[in-house]
Order: C-alpha cells, then sequence, then structure tokens
C-alpha cells in the first residue's frame, strides 16, 4: 500500500505529534517538550521525550521513536502504510494512494461536478431569476463585491435546471445522485437545493466539497438552513465552514472564532476576522475539534445569544476543553449573533468584545450561578456539581488547581472539599468502544420496544417530542430521525404525511432503516385512533423511560440514603394516576439525580 509522497508530507502536517502519542501514552509538560514513560521497553522514570515543534519523538534510552507516522506504526504493529490509512481516517485528512487510479480517477470526477455545480451557482445569482436572492443578501449587508469574493450562489426555483446542466456537460447521473446534489423519486430526479442563497463548503485543500443552502421560503415545514448530503468526498461532522489557505491564517495568527452560522462567518470575514469558522449546521463534533486542534490551541466561541446558543457554548466548551484548548467566550449586548453585533457597531466594537471575552470557566460559573441562590446550602451544592463534567474535560492539574482556587474563594468553602468533590471523588470513565459495541448491541435489543413505541407516538403527535428529545436512544434509526426532528424551529406545525415524505427524501437512511419506519408509522395509525388513547400512551412511554432512568441511577448510586430516596420514588411512581404528578415526580428525580 503506497501513498504519494506530497500526501505524506500533508499528513505529517496535519498531524500533531502530541496528540497522536498523548493518544497512547500519559504525557506530562517539560519546557517546550513532553515526557513520559516509554512503551516501547520498561520504563519506570519518563525517558520518553516528545517535540511539538519538530513534530518527533524519541526515547533516550532504547532510542525508538520517529514521527507521528512511525510512532503509530510502531506502537499498534502494523505497517507503515496501514499506519497511514488509519490516521488519515481518524483525523479527516483526506489523502491518495498511488495504487489507487482508480479511487483517485473517481474523486478527481466528483471534484469536477463539484467545480462546474458550483460554477453555474454562481452564474446564477446575478440573474434576473435571482432577484429575491438579491434582495435577501442585501437586507443582510452582503453587497456584489462580498457575493463574489465569497463565492455565494444561488440555487433556482427549478426542478432539476442543476442536474439538466450537468447531465449536459457529460457527468454520469449515478455520480451526480452519489454527491447528493440530486435526488431520485418517483416524479424523476429533481435538485437537492431549490430557491436557496448557496454557501460553498471547502476542503483544507481549497476544493469544493459540498454546499450550504439558505431557503427564500418562509414554510415552517422546509428547513431554514440545509448541507449537502455525505459523500465520498464530504463528511459534514470532518469539515468547517469557513477554512481559507488551508487555515494559513489561523496558523499564523494561532487563535480562530468559532460561530454558528454562514452569516457570521461571512461578515466576520468582511471585517477582517479570517480565522472565523463554523461547525455545518450540528453540534460541534470531535472530529471538528481534532482538525482545528491542528491550526491552533487557543479557541474564541462567539455562538448566538439565546438560550439554544449558550447551550451550544456550554457543550463546544466540554469537546474543546478535552482536546485541550484554551477557550474565551464571546457575551453580545443589544445583538443576537455575530453578524447582527458587527453590522451594528463595526469593527472596533467587536474587538472590544473581544478583549473583554470570558474565560471558560468564568462563562460557566456566570451562567450556573444565575441559576442557583448560592446563600442556599442545597443550592450551592447543586451549584458545585454542575462543573463535574467540566473537570472531567480539564487534563492539566495546574489548571484544576486554579479553579479550585477560585471557587474556593467566592463561595468560601475549603480548597480541600471542593477538590475531593471535583476531582478525587469525580472519577473520569473511560470507554474501550470495541467492548463497548457489543453492550449497545444488546442496549438497543432490550430497549427497541420503547424506543419504537416513543418515536410512533411522536410522529402521530409531534407536540410530544418535547418530552423525548434529551433521551439517550440506543437505536441509530432512531436516534437520526429525532436529530432531523431537532432542526425544525416548530416541529408542531408538520403533518405527519409531511415529516414522513420529507425525512424519506433526505435519504439520510440506509434502505432498511426506512422500511422501518414506514413500518411504525404504519403501525403508529391503527394504535392511534383518537386523543385518549395518544395521552394515555403518553404517560406509559414517559413511565417506561423513567423507569429505565431510574434502574441506572440504582446501578450507580453512591450512597446508602440515595438508595432510600430513590426506593422512595420507585414506590411513589406505583401510585401515580395522572401525567401532571407523573411529570412532577420525574422532575423531583432528575433533581435529586443532578444533586449526587
Amino acid at each position: 500500500m503506497r501513498y504519494k509522497s506530497e500526501d505524506i508530507d500533508l499528513l505529517l502536517s496535519e498531524l500533531s505529534i502530541e496528540k497522536v502519542v498523548g493518544e497512547f501514552i500519559t504525557l506530562k509538560r517539560a519546557g517546550a517538550n513532553y515526557k513520559g514513560l516509554c512503551p516501547f521497553h520498561q520504563d519506570n522514570s519518563p525517558s520518553f521525550v516528545v517535540s511539538p515543534s519538530k513534530n518527533i519523538c524519541k526515547c533516550f534510552v532504547c532510542g525508538a521513536g520517529g514521527n507521528p507516522i512511525t510512532f503509530y506504526s510502531e506502537y499498534k504493529k502494523i505497517s507503515f502504510g496501514e499506519a497511514v490509512e488509519e490516521l488519515a481516517s481518524k483525523y479527516g485528512i483526506s489523502i491518495g494512494k498511488v495504487l489507487s487510479h482508480r479511487k483517485n480517477e473517481e474523486n478527481n470526477v466528483f471534484y469536477e461536478i463539484m467545480e462546474e455545480a458550483h460554477k453555474f451557482y454562481k452564474e446564477e445569482i446575478f440573474k434576473y431569476g435571482a432577484f429575491e436572492a438579491l434582495e435577501y443578501l442585501s437586507k443582510r449587508k452582503i453587497d456584489s463585491k462580498l457575493i463574489t469574493d465569497n463565492q455565494i450562489g444561488y440555487a433556482p426555483n427549478d426542478w432539476s435546471s442543476l442536474y439538466d446542466y450537468l447531465i449536459l456537460k457529460g457527468f454520469s447521473k449515478e455520480n451526480i445522485l452519489k454527491l447528493g446534489l440530486a435526488k431520485e423519486s418517483e416524479n424523476g430526479v429533481y435538485d437537492s437545493f431549490r430557491n436557496r442563497v448557496i454557501f460553498p463548503i471547502y476542503s483544507i485543500s481549497n476544493k469544493v466539497i459540498g454546499f450550504g443552502g439558505r431557503t427564500l421560503e418562509d414554510r415552517k415545514d422546509i428547513p431554514k438552513y440545509i448541507n449537502s448530503s455525505e459523500n465520498p468526498i464530504f463528511t459534514k461532522g470532518k469539515n468547517l465552514y469557513g477554512f481559507t489557505d488551508r487555515g494559513a491564517n489561523i496558523r499564523k495568527k494561532n487563535y480562530s472564532i468559532l460561530m454558528e452560522g454562514y452569516m457570521d462567518v461571512l461578515s466576520a470575514h468582511s471585517y477582517g476576522f479570517d480565522v472565523a469558522l463554523a461547525p455545518l449546521g450540528t453540534a460541534l463534533t470531535e472530529a471538528q475539534a481534532t482538525l482545528l486542534k491542528n491550526y491552533t490551541n487557543n479557541v474564541i466561541i462567539a455562538f448566538d445569544m439565546d438560550e439554544a446558543g449558550q447551550r451550544a457554548t456550554e457543550r463546544a466548551i466540554m469537546m474543546l476543553k478535552k482536546a485541550g484548548f484554551n477557550i474565551r467566550v464571546l457575551q453580545f449586548k443589544d445583538a443576537k449573533d455575530p453578524d447582527e453585533y458587527l453590522k451594528k457597531y463595526g469593527k472596533e466594537a467587536f474587538l472590544k468584545v473581544v478583549k473583554e471575552s470570558l474565560e471558560a470557566f468564568e462563562f460557566l460559573y456566570n451562567r450556573y450561578s444565575a441559576e442557583y441562590e448560592l446563600d442556599n446550602y442545597m443550592s450551592k451544592q447543586n451549584f458545585i456539581n454542575r462543573f463535574k463534567e467540566f473537570f472531567h474535560c480539564v487534563e492539566a492539574e495546574l489548571e484544576k488547581t486554579l479553579y479550585i482556587e477560585k471557587l474556593s474563594k467566592t463561595l468560601e468553602i475549603d480548597v480541600t472539599i471542593l477538590s475531593d468533590i471535583l476531582i478525587k471523588n469525580n472519577k473520569k470513565i473511560y470507554h474501550n468502544y470495541e467492548s463497548n459495541k457489543v453492550k449497545s448491541n444488546e442496549n438497543e435489543s432490550r430497549n427497541f420496544e420503547v424506543e419504537r413505541a416513543t418515536l410512533a407516538l411522536v410522529l402521530t403527535e409531534p407536540d410530544y417530542y418535547v418530552f423525548f428529545r434529551e433521551k439517550n436512544f440506543k437505536t441509530k434509526l432512531i436516534r437520526k430521525v429525532f436529530y432531523f426532528m431537532s432542526q425544525f424551529e416548530n416541529i408542531s406545525s408538520l403533518a405527519r404525511d409531511e415529516f414522513l415524505k420529507l425525512i424519506l427524501g433526505q435519504k439520510i437512511l440506509e434502505e432498511d432503516e426506512e422500511k422501518q419506519l414506514i413500518g411504525i408509522y404504519s403501525a403508529s395509525i391503527t394504535d392511534f385512533i383518537n386523543k385518549l388513547i395518544l395521552q394515555k400512551e403518553l404517560q406509559n412511554i414517559f413511565e417506561s423511560w423513567f423507569r429505565l432512568e431510574l434502574k441506572e441511577e440504582m446501578k450507580h448510586r453512591k450512597s446508602f440514603m440515595q438508595h432510600i430516596e430513590l426506593k422512595k420514588i420507585e414506590d411513589q411512581l406505583k401510585y401515580i394516576e395522572n401525567f401532571e404528578d407523573l411529570d412532577r415526580l420525574y422532575k423531583n428525580f432528575v433533581k435529586m439525580s443532578l444533586m449526587n
């Protein structure tokens, strides 16, 4: 298995030696380098040195080491070629095999199709039919220069204009469908993007690999934003919107600003903040954090100021802190997002906000303290417990100590007590993917009936979605459907048959999953024939979830008193008659779980 030398160089330039080595051995900072116990011989004192500046590692006793690829190859006892393939896949870095001519040729065709599609969209934006798109962009203060500079396009409100254009250019129907640029129905092939402003998504090597589309229609049943479906050259969770010049600007300035949407990033770039990036319509993923880590250790989060944006900020902090980032958070006043703030107040005001940004811990402290009365003992205890996940994600002991000392001063609680709660007795649970895969399959089988009933209920009555959206679904099909539902601002506005058509049209389900969904949908029509049955079933299914979570909590109880409290809840559950009482008891259970 051989690879192009330039692709090996690319892979090495993107890989971080401390990240690759740190996955397998514990490293501690030693000046500009890191040190740890050598994994290649019986080592009692740290003799294995990792140099980030040189991107190499070496044991000064047995001589083992090398670059990220050779280390990975030796540690895993696999060939160099296998190491290249695994690392490229693991960190989402596209490389080409010398001997895979067919695959390279196929990918080249995909890139050509994407470039041609992009050309089509760019030409359409300045045609008469794109008046509505230009009007929308003008309202967002995006002029013709910015449109051209950022290569924004427009997908016409036609059935298959892009598809017809690409066919005339000589590309095959099969490849166009593979890229998700068009879809096939019983009425023929139709364009995936119609009547949308188009934003190109680039790979780190500056090739167009997908598109984001903002609808121009004011309809609740149509998602405001959609992205290209995943295809041979595009994986949504492994890419970020806004990369320019292969991230050279981020490397040079050594920081990045994470924003929520396309318009935020475009505004930031137009005002000179060319380090702005955005996840592609999803919560920040581990793969996206890994990609960003190859360019900088410093991130400023500038998500929306509404509650959803602040929750997303909290989740992103955990993800980024786990990856070892230094994190700050922007807080805007009198603006809902960076786009609005920049256009209202300009570059200098935005720079002032950046300078006044909060360190991640400070942001969380402010956010959590707003939820609790800190002069109340029990409330203060719950407040401290909120930081448990954050401390799970912090690796550096010094950093943990500094945070503990801050909490100690502000809460007037002894450092030792806080350290016991948040560090000593706050053990991180490590997961082994391969062994968990079997357990996951067993759980899917055991819980499938409850999950299936939940989906059937929500398909019938979308209003009930809010009761189950936070559940930890084990079944892949149901996870996909609930994620799709989360993309709609008002899910209850959709009729059941409209929703089914929408999700089947997205082609995000595999063939057997589509059959399962249709089967669940068909059964729900006969199972839930009136409102009374629906309300009763809501209570039954909600109670089933409650019992599952209660059982799980019992397994992980930490004290005899907690066991007693859980048994009380279990006994009370037997005598619940209506949904309001059930919901009240469940909320008490959740509060008690958070306290412990």
